[in-house]
């Protein structure tokens, strides 16, 4: 589901768009020649600088930026304490029934499963984050690029119709189409560097951000779990992790759930790879 922040954006747009029709002469900003000029000059530019598979990259993880996947820092540092203290009192790995699916909490229980050491989990965990923060800084740059690019090119479009303009002296109507290039060209590049490009840019920013604190959290409940580390003291780890004061995890609650989830863990039958780590902790 997409986020509501791009209809929000879409409102505001829309509000912007609004104000050039309340000056009754709204026609005189919309030139295609202006738009062609600035658009195609920054998609050249950026191809140049990136290639199509880039810019198709860079696109694709703003749109993944921009979705919204149910997972917080609260919702994942309870589960991580939820079931750090099931593996130490049962010797199971067990998610909850209705658990989120997050890939690096997945993959680091599958570690811990098969008997990796924690300095292993720490050197696979800390080798993926900078690999991710590695590519999320490429995407945006090619967005920052795009915004550097866009006013340029509405530079150049200006250019463009002043040519337009000394070549039309004594003639008043080549003048007059050559002014709404000269002026407007400049304004499109500021609205797509201002309005889209940078903001692009700042979300991809936010989300890496935000992506690296859950496989912080995460790092910390899957050594927490190595350690056996006791209940209150894993509590107090992750809450000091989290980077908002909401997200704090509260441990009677995490308890309750536990208390009531216990007796259908003990009916059920140990997997293979339980038993099998099991066997390697003994």
């Amino acid at each position: 589901m997409k986020s509501r922040t791009i209809l929000t954006a879409a409102i505001c747009f829309l509000a912007f768009m609004g104000v050039f029709f309340f000056s009754g002469q709204a026609h005189i900003y919309f030139n295609l020649t202006a738009l062609l000029v600035v658009f195609t000059g920054t998609l050249g530019a950026a191809l140049l600088g990136s290639g199509p598979g880039g810019l198709r990259q860079a696109w694709r993880t703003a749109k993944i930026a921009y979705a919204e996947n149910g997972i917080s820092e609260g919702l994942l540092a309870r589960e991580l304490l939820r079931i750090s203290h099931l593996y130490k009192r049962t010797n199971r790995i067990s998610p909850s029934e209705d658990a989120f699916d997050y890939a690096p909490m997945r993959h680091g229980l599958e570690m811990l499963e098969e008997g990796y050491s924690e300095a292993e989990i720490r050197e696979v965990f800390q080798a993926e984050v900078k690999a991710f923060t590695h590519h999320r800084e490429q995407m945006e740059r090619i967005f920052r690029n795009m915004a550097t690019y866009a006013p340029s090119f509405g530079v150049a479009g200006s250019v463009i119709g002043l040519v337009g303009m000394l070549m039309g002296v004594g003639e008043t109507s080549l003048i007059l189409k050559s002014i709404p290039v000269t002026l407007v060209s400049t304004l499109y590049g500021i609205v797509l560097a201002n309005f889209l490009f940078l903001p692009l840019a700042e979300k991809l920013r936010e989300d890496t951000h935000a992506e690296v604190a859950l496989r912080k959290l995460t790092l910390c409940g899957l050594v927490g779990m190595l350690r056996g580390t006791d209940f209150l003291k894993l509590q107090t780890m992750l809450n000091a992790l989290t980077t908002k004061n909401e997200a704090h995890v509260d441990g009677l609650q995490v308890i309750r759930e536990i208390r009531e989830s216990l007796p259908r863990m003990q009916n059920r039958p140990r997997t293979g790879v339980e038993l099998a780590a099991l066997m390697k902790r003994s």
